[in-house]
Protein backbone atom coordinates (compact mmCIF):
# COMPACT_ATOMS: atom_id res chain seq x y z
CA UNK A 1 0.00 0.00 0.00
CA UNK A 2 2.75 2.27 0.55
CA UNK A 3 3.74 2.54 -3.26
CA UNK A 4 0.09 3.47 -3.94
CA UNK A 5 0.45 6.34 -1.86
CA UNK A 6 3.65 7.83 -3.33
CA UNK A 7 3.25 11.22 -4.82
CA UNK A 8 3.02 10.77 -9.16
CA UNK A 9 4.90 13.64 -10.63
CA UNK A 10 6.26 14.06 -14.04
CA UNK A 11 9.62 13.12 -15.04
CA UNK A 12 11.75 12.29 -18.43
CA UNK A 13 13.58 9.76 -19.41
CA UNK A 14 16.11 9.13 -22.53
CA UNK A 15 16.62 6.03 -24.09
CA UNK A 16 18.40 6.43 -27.60
CA UNK A 17 16.94 8.92 -29.53
CA UNK A 18 13.37 8.21 -27.73
CA UNK A 19 12.24 10.57 -25.02
CA UNK A 20 9.66 9.16 -22.37
CA UNK A 21 7.64 11.53 -20.68
CA UNK A 22 6.02 10.09 -17.40
CA UNK A 23 3.57 10.75 -14.59
CA UNK A 24 4.33 8.01 -12.18
CA UNK A 25 6.06 8.68 -8.93
CA UNK A 26 9.60 10.02 -9.72
CA UNK A 27 11.30 7.43 -7.13
CA UNK A 28 10.62 4.97 -10.34
CA UNK A 29 12.47 7.01 -12.14
CA UNK A 30 15.90 4.78 -12.71
CA UNK A 31 13.73 2.09 -12.70
CA UNK A 32 12.18 3.12 -15.11
CA UNK A 33 15.20 4.28 -17.97
CA UNK A 34 16.69 0.63 -16.89
CA UNK A 35 13.47 -1.10 -18.05
CA UNK A 36 12.89 1.21 -21.43
CA UNK A 37 16.84 0.49 -21.67
CA UNK A 38 16.25 -3.49 -21.06
CA UNK A 39 13.18 -3.85 -23.80
CA UNK A 40 14.58 -1.27 -26.33
CA UNK A 41 18.29 -3.57 -26.97
CA UNK A 42 15.88 -6.72 -27.30
CA UNK A 43 14.27 -5.20 -30.06
CA UNK A 44 17.57 -3.97 -31.33
CA UNK A 45 19.42 -7.08 -31.10
CA UNK A 46 16.93 -8.76 -32.71
CA UNK A 47 16.68 -6.50 -35.53
CA UNK A 48 20.44 -7.34 -35.97
CA UNK A 49 19.09 -10.94 -36.38
CA UNK A 50 16.57 -10.58 -38.40
CA UNK A 51 16.64 -7.25 -40.70
CA UNK A 52 12.95 -8.12 -41.90
CA UNK A 53 12.18 -7.15 -38.56
CA UNK A 54 13.85 -3.95 -38.31
CA UNK A 55 12.54 -2.76 -41.88
CA UNK A 56 9.78 -4.58 -43.85
CA UNK A 57 7.16 -2.64 -44.10
CA UNK A 58 4.84 -5.37 -44.62
CA UNK A 59 3.05 -7.98 -42.16
CA UNK A 60 5.96 -10.35 -41.42
CA UNK A 61 4.86 -14.32 -40.84
CA UNK A 62 7.10 -15.46 -38.81
CA UNK A 63 8.98 -14.95 -36.12
CA UNK A 64 12.15 -17.53 -34.51
CA UNK A 65 10.92 -19.69 -31.68
CA UNK A 66 13.68 -17.63 -29.12
CA UNK A 67 13.01 -14.43 -29.81
CA UNK A 68 11.95 -12.40 -26.79
CA UNK A 69 8.58 -12.05 -25.40
CA UNK A 70 8.09 -8.35 -26.77
CA UNK A 71 9.51 -8.95 -29.83
CA UNK A 72 6.78 -11.55 -30.35
CA UNK A 73 4.22 -9.25 -29.11
CA UNK A 74 5.60 -6.72 -31.61
CA UNK A 75 5.18 -9.25 -34.44
CA UNK A 76 1.74 -10.32 -33.24
CA UNK A 77 0.34 -6.84 -33.02
CA UNK A 78 1.96 -5.39 -36.21
CA UNK A 79 0.72 -8.74 -38.33
CA UNK A 80 -2.96 -7.73 -36.72
CA UNK A 81 -3.38 -4.47 -38.38
CA UNK A 82 -1.60 -5.77 -41.85
CA UNK A 83 1.55 -4.08 -41.52
CA UNK A 84 5.15 -4.39 -40.49
CA UNK A 85 6.83 -4.45 -37.21
CA UNK A 86 9.05 -1.73 -38.04
CA UNK A 87 5.98 0.43 -36.90
CA UNK A 88 5.39 -0.62 -33.69
CA UNK A 89 8.74 -0.06 -32.30
CA UNK A 90 8.08 3.12 -30.25
CA UNK A 91 4.63 1.69 -28.68
CA UNK A 92 6.14 -1.42 -28.00
CA UNK A 93 9.16 0.61 -25.64
CA UNK A 94 6.17 3.11 -24.23
CA UNK A 95 3.95 -0.17 -23.52
CA UNK A 96 6.92 -1.81 -21.25
CA UNK A 97 7.64 1.16 -19.35
CA UNK A 98 4.16 1.58 -18.52
CA UNK A 99 3.16 -2.07 -17.73
CA UNK A 100 6.26 -2.37 -15.34
CA UNK A 101 4.81 0.91 -13.56
CA UNK A 102 1.55 0.24 -13.35
CA UNK A 103 2.97 -3.21 -11.31
CA UNK A 104 3.61 -0.64 -8.80
CA UNK A 105 1.15 1.88 -8.69
CA UNK A 106 -2.86 2.17 -10.21
CA UNK A 107 -1.94 5.55 -11.89
CA UNK A 108 0.43 5.70 -15.13
CA UNK A 109 1.25 7.80 -17.77
CA UNK A 110 3.86 7.17 -20.30
CA UNK A 111 4.51 9.28 -23.88
CA UNK A 112 6.23 9.56 -26.74
CA UNK A 113 6.17 11.85 -29.94
CA UNK A 114 2.27 11.39 -29.66
CA UNK A 115 2.11 7.64 -28.23
CA UNK A 116 0.69 6.63 -24.68
CA UNK A 117 0.02 3.96 -22.36
CA UNK A 118 -2.29 5.10 -19.80
CA UNK A 119 -3.43 3.49 -16.41
CA UNK A 120 -6.05 5.51 -14.17
CA UNK A 121 -9.00 5.28 -11.38
CA UNK A 122 -11.19 7.25 -13.37
CA UNK A 123 -12.10 8.26 -16.77
CA UNK A 124 -10.25 10.50 -19.16
CA UNK A 125 -10.32 13.25 -21.37
CA UNK A 126 -7.58 13.45 -24.11
CA UNK A 127 -7.22 16.10 -26.63
CA UNK A 128 -6.75 15.34 -30.28
CA UNK A 129 -5.45 18.13 -32.25
CA UNK A 130 -6.42 18.31 -35.56
CA UNK A 131 -4.60 20.87 -38.42
CA UNK A 132 -7.31 23.75 -39.13
CA UNK A 133 -9.51 23.13 -35.89
CA UNK A 134 -9.72 23.29 -32.19
CA UNK A 135 -9.31 20.07 -30.96
CA UNK A 136 -11.47 16.71 -30.26
CA UNK A 137 -11.95 15.85 -26.81
CA UNK A 138 -12.25 11.50 -26.20
CA UNK A 139 -13.24 10.00 -23.45
CA UNK A 140 -11.15 6.89 -22.18
CA UNK A 141 -11.39 4.11 -19.59
CA UNK A 142 -8.25 3.44 -18.82
CA UNK A 143 -8.32 1.68 -15.58
CA UNK A 144 -6.86 -1.86 -17.02
CA UNK A 145 -4.37 0.48 -19.19
CA UNK A 146 -4.93 1.47 -23.14
CA UNK A 147 -2.53 2.56 -25.43
CA UNK A 148 -3.41 5.33 -27.58
CA UNK A 149 -1.50 6.39 -30.92
CA UNK A 150 -1.93 10.38 -32.64
CA UNK A 151 -0.95 11.82 -35.48
CA UNK A 152 -0.80 15.15 -37.25
CA UNK A 153 -0.33 15.17 -40.79
CA UNK A 154 2.41 12.31 -40.91
CA UNK A 155 1.51 10.27 -43.48
CA UNK A 156 3.69 9.63 -46.30
CA UNK A 157 5.08 12.38 -48.27
CA UNK A 158 4.12 14.82 -45.67
CA UNK A 159 0.47 14.13 -46.21
CA UNK A 160 -1.37 12.27 -43.72
CA UNK A 161 -4.56 12.74 -42.34
CA UNK A 162 -5.97 16.34 -40.26
CA UNK A 163 -6.10 14.19 -37.01
CA UNK A 164 -5.75 10.79 -36.18
CA UNK A 165 -6.39 9.04 -32.42
CA UNK A 166 -6.23 5.47 -32.11
CA UNK A 167 -7.04 3.57 -28.90
CA UNK A 168 -6.26 0.03 -28.68
CA UNK A 169 -5.48 -2.54 -26.14
CA UNK A 170 -1.95 -1.94 -25.86
CA UNK A 171 0.22 1.14 -27.57
CA UNK A 172 2.40 -0.89 -30.14
CA UNK A 173 -1.35 -2.11 -31.79
CA UNK A 174 -2.53 1.08 -31.83
CA UNK A 175 0.92 2.28 -33.60
CA UNK A 176 0.54 -0.20 -36.08
CA UNK A 177 -3.24 0.46 -36.81
CA UNK A 178 -2.35 4.10 -37.26
CA UNK A 179 0.51 3.17 -40.15
CA UNK A 180 -2.48 0.93 -41.85
CA UNK A 181 -4.74 3.87 -41.76
CA UNK A 182 -2.44 5.89 -43.48
CA UNK A 183 -1.63 3.20 -45.93
CA UNK A 184 -5.16 3.67 -46.85
CA UNK A 185 -6.06 7.02 -47.23
CA UNK A 186 -4.01 7.86 -50.29
CA UNK A 187 -6.52 5.32 -52.03
CA UNK A 188 -9.28 6.04 -53.73
CA UNK A 189 -12.24 6.52 -50.83
CA UNK A 190 -9.23 6.12 -48.35
CA UNK A 191 -11.21 7.71 -45.80
CA UNK A 192 -14.04 5.39 -45.87
CA UNK A 193 -11.43 2.62 -46.04
CA UNK A 194 -9.78 3.71 -42.98
CA UNK A 195 -13.00 3.43 -41.29
CA UNK A 196 -13.72 0.33 -42.73
CA UNK A 197 -10.16 -1.36 -41.60
CA UNK A 198 -10.18 -0.04 -38.04
CA UNK A 199 -13.52 -1.67 -37.47
CA UNK A 200 -11.42 -5.14 -38.47
CA UNK A 201 -8.27 -5.46 -36.81
CA UNK A 202 -9.22 -7.20 -33.08
CA UNK A 203 -7.83 -5.30 -30.34
CA UNK A 204 -8.41 -1.67 -31.57
CA UNK A 205 -11.22 -0.26 -29.27
CA UNK A 206 -12.11 2.72 -31.59
CA UNK A 207 -10.65 5.57 -33.24
CA UNK A 208 -11.23 9.51 -34.78
CA UNK A 209 -9.56 10.18 -38.37
CA UNK A 210 -10.28 13.42 -39.45
CA UNK A 211 -9.87 14.38 -43.06
CA UNK A 212 -10.02 17.96 -44.35
CA UNK A 213 -14.05 18.57 -43.25
CA UNK A 214 -14.49 14.66 -42.79
CA UNK A 215 -14.44 12.95 -38.74
CA UNK A 216 -14.96 9.45 -38.52
CA UNK A 217 -15.37 7.37 -35.35
CA UNK A 218 -14.54 3.82 -35.65
CA UNK A 219 -15.25 1.77 -32.69
CA UNK A 220 -16.96 2.50 -29.43
CA UNK A 221 -14.62 5.40 -28.54
CA UNK A 222 -16.55 8.54 -26.83
CA UNK A 223 -16.18 11.99 -28.00
CA UNK A 224 -17.35 14.39 -25.30
CA UNK A 225 -19.26 17.39 -25.89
Amino acid sequence: MKLLRRRAKAFDIQVQDLTLHITAPEDFAEESRAAALSFWEQLEAYGARDPDFRTSKRALTRVATDAPPIVQEVVSAATAAGVGPMFSFRGAVVDSVGRFLAEHTGEVTVACDGDYFIRGKKRMKVGVHRRGGDPITIVLEPARGVGLSTTLGRGRGGAGPDGLAVVARSCMLADAAAAGVQACLPKADGFGMALHYLQKVPGVMGAVVVLGDRIGVAGGVEIAG
